[in-house]
């Protein structure tokens, strides 16, 4: 770590230093290039030393004397940023922001590298002073959004992440076009736990207008429906939702079955998962397998739904290929301990990994919470599960 330390500051103000005297030398009417101020050899002398401190103070002052410094400052503060050393990185960059004579672009670039500095230090109340500034026009407009997004999305700000997501749609696509029908969506969790239904289903049907085929609103209006005693409506939303999202099938089974019975409907249940299971093997697998993380498996429709699941699961059908005769099946009573076994394996290992940057979590989330996906955390299949427990039996 240490040598890296040096290595990298070494190789930034190397690069900085040399594209100064190429580009000098290339535009003859220019002077030639002077050598490097006294204060900025001594800050290289300091880092080449591990005195990092003594560094800072040293490069501070050469940028008073010579701009020609101020791309080693930005490279400094970057380095300091990434080492978590965010302190260092906030002195660097509130010091180039001082300067009178700092010229008005690199004053923007220090203006959005204090903002990320402040970030990264959890200072979003300063953060945010800063890319609202930027966020008016300039080179960092579209960053500065961007960062602000972001950070209503930490502090759970909607509506002004609603209103910053607009926005971004006006000048450029935002990164995610999805998220604004989640922004609406938590208003609409945050409103039907303080009871106001009403104003949960207009955030709701704002949330479809954002996304026509919108699963998590589908499931939220189902929720709705259910407290307001309409539990017919409800199952009506929720069998659309397996057929669109095969992978939401354990988001929607609990409630379809609370659904049913609160409609006093229980029987249909066999009849409804036929219908479904009837949309192609990837519904009836999905299906299958959230009968058997929750443990719905009294219903001998879903009970033979995860034998046929199973029966096509590498990892699963091998092991139970080797304990049984040729051609014999699992009774009953053995496929619902083998169900149960998967469950509790589940429950103690990662049951979802995000598809973009590989997190993995035991609880579902709409939003990744390593990078911050929308839509992005899939179920693993007991496969996978079994992957997980050899892994560890490796380690």
């Amino acid at each position: 770590m240490r040598a890296s330390w040096i290595e990298a500051a070494l190789i930034a103000a190397g690069a900085i230093v040399g594209w100064y005297a190429t580009r000098r030398w290339r535009l003859s009417a220019e002077p030639p290039p002077r050598p490097p101020s006294r204060d900025y050899l001594a800050g290289l002398n300091y880092l080449v030393n591990e005195q990092p401190d003594r560094a800072v103070e040293a490069f501070l002052r050469a940028v008073a004397v010579d701009q020609d410094t101020v791309e080693t400052q930005f490279a400094l503060g970057a380095l300091f940023r990434r080492r978590g050393e965010v302190d260092r990185a906030i002195r660097v960059h509130q010091n180039l922001i001082a300067r009178d004579t700092l010229d008005p672009a690199f004053r923007e670039q220090a203006t959005y590298a204090l903002a990320q500095d402040y970030q990264r230090a959890g200072l979003y109340d300063r953060a945010e002073k800063l890319l609202l500034e930027l966020s008016a026009g300039g080179t960092y407009r579209i960053n500065a959004l961007k960062d602000l997004l972001g950070l209503y999305e930490v502090e759970h700000e909607w509506e002004r992440a609603i209103a910053i997501h607009r926005d971004l749609g006006r000048i450029g696509k935002p990164d995610q076009p999805s998220a604004i029908a989640h922004y609406h969506c938590e208003l609409a969790e945050v409103a039907r736990a303080s009871g106001d239904t009403l104003k949960a289903r207009e955030l709701l049907r704002t949330a479809r207008g954002e996304l026509r085929r919108f699963p998590r609103a589908a499931l939220l209006r189902a929720d709705v429906a259910l407290d307001l005693g309409d539990p017919a409506h409800a199952i009506k939303l929720l069998k659309k939702v397996p057929v669109e999202s095969p992978q939401l099938a354990s988001e929607v089974l609990p409630r379809l079955v609370r659904a049913l019975k609160a409609a006093g409907r229980q029987a249909e249940l066999a009849e409804l998962v036929a219908e479904l299971a009837g949309d192609g093997r990837e519904v009836a697998d999905a299906l299958a397998y959230a009968a058997i993380l929750t443990g719905q498996l009294d219903s001998p429709a879903l009970l033979a739904l995860a034998r046929a699941f199973l029966g096509r699961e590498p990892a699963v059908a091998e092991i139970v290929g080797a304990l049984l005769p040729d051609g014999a099946l699992l009774e009953d009573a053995a496929l619902a301990r083998l169900c149960a076994a998967i469950r509790r394996q589940a429950q103690r290992s990662a049951r979802f990994r995000c598809g973009e940057c590989g997190f993995a979590s035991s609880g579902f989330f709409w939003q990744c919470p390593g990078c911050k996906s929308w839509d992005s955390l899939k179920p693993l299949s007991p496969s996978d599960l079994a992957g997980q427990v050899g892994g560890k039996r490796g380690r």
